[in-house]
């Protein structure tokens, strides 16, 4: 597993990407293979979203990418998170428990995430996203709906 904290400059000033660690390089955005993407929800969820786009990518000769968008409050500096980036990137970490599994990621921090979503992914991008089914609305079904809106292909896995 590598762990990227994205370089990109992006045009919003709402979104930080991080780029501190010299030993985290940034992922190669200029690709024209399909990209597996993963949208960081919980750790169980984000594991089984990543068990199914790892064999996905295995298909399409990809490594799939998981990014963690994290939304810091108006009344922080973005560079200055509730939470510290290293707890993040631990997060992150905590997915390759298999050794056969590889995958990148990405932090962003941000202020808007449905606004952070529209300048990362291009058009029809393919994105995993894990949660738990309910007759109601959740935080993850809510996000598929903002997806798919956005003209991207969305594939939930139920982790219950």
């Amino acid at each position: 597993m590598d762990i990227h904290r994205s370089s990109e400059n992006h045009s919003d000033p709402s979104i930080v990407p991080r780029v501190e660690s010299p030993d985290l390089s940034p992922a190669d955005q200029s690709s024209e293979r399909l990209q597996v993407n993963i949208l960081y929800t919980t750790h169980s969820g984000t594991l089984a979203a990543l068990k199914l786009a790892s064999r996905l990518g295995a298909n399409l000769g990809t490594c799939p990418r998981v990014l963690r968008l994290y939304a810091v409050p108006f009344a922080l500096p973005l560079e200055r998170p509730a939470v510290r980036v290293d707890f993040l990137e631990e997060q992150l970490r905590a997915l390759a428990c298999e050794p056969t599994m590889e995958f990148t990621a990405q932090i962003y921090l941000c202020r808007e995430p449905r606004r952070t979503l529209r300048e990362l992914f291009p058009p029809r991008s393919v994105i995993v996203l894990a949660g738990k089914k309910r007759w109601w609305p959740t935080k993850e079904q809510r996000w598929i709906r903002v997806l798919k809106e956005q003209g991207h292909e969305v594939i939930f896995v139920n982790s219950e």
